[in-house]
């Protein structure tokens, strides 16, 4: 059997524009300084936590305290939650070609988000994007006890959906290192999407294809199926 774990933002679609609008209205709310769509996007892409501490920083640094920074990154965590999931998809769209990717993928096997996105969020906005009922399992970056580049979260979508190494064949899909890692550790074939957030090919452990459009993943998969 084959089993195909993707990773979402910059693998199926482009959330930036969404999470930092979603950031600035939460800086707006907190009465804090406006910053611009540069400013913030760098901070976006690397997980909520990293999201949090540098998108309010001079929100959560203020007071010293550590347990008074927790307590800031929960005020932060609930704000930006709530807000971005009331917006999720105003400007994110799936790149051309994903969608069939997803389809042809589900006639090979068995299907897999995997993200550092919250659980909740992410299958919203797979819903959003009409793409969920094509997806057999989300697995969030607050599903399991350790997020990506850890292959916990690949080797619990593995279990979850009945698949064994080495007997069955895995495909991480995603465009970062930690894609690339996650996948390396846990013993799948690794794609990196050269169309997503990160611009050159992971290395340390380099990805086994590379997938310059969305229409390659179609030949890696059959060229490579169990």
């Amino acid at each position: 059997m084959n089993f195909f774990f993707f990773d979402l933002d910059g693998t199926l679609e482009d959330s930036r524009k969404d999470m930092v609008a979603a950031a600035q209205y939460v800086r707006a709310a907190l009465n804090l300084p406006f910053r611009n769509f540069d400013e913030l996007v760098p901070h976006v892409n690397r997980g909520m936590r990293e999201l949090y501490l540098n998108c309010f920083d001079d929100f959560v640094s203020c007071g010293g305290a550590s347990d008074s920074t927790e307590e800031k990154l929960m005020d932060v965590q609930k704000l930006y939650e709530g807000r971005y999931g009331e917006c999720i998809a105003v400007e994110t769209r799936l790149y051309d070609g994903i969608r069939a990717a997803l389809q042809d993928a589900g006639v090979l096997g068995r299907l897999a988000v995997i993200t550092n996105k919250p659980e909740h969020l992410s299958k919203r906005l797979l819903e959003q994007l009409d793409v969920l009922p094509l997806v057999d399992l989300v697995v969030g970056g607050d599903t399991c006890t350790e997020a990506k580049p850890s292959p916990v979260p690949l080797r619990y979508a593995l279990e979850k959906l009945g698949g064994v190494l080495p007997q069955d064949k895995v495909f991480m899909i995603g465009d970062s290192q930690g894609d690339s890692l996650a996948g390396s550790l846990c013993g799948a074939e690794t794609v990196w999407c050269a169309w997503g957030y990160q611009t050159t090919a992971p290395n340390a452990p380099a990805p086994l294809h590379i997938a310059l459009t969305p229409k390659d993943l179609n030949g890696i998969f059959r060229s490579a199926k169990a």
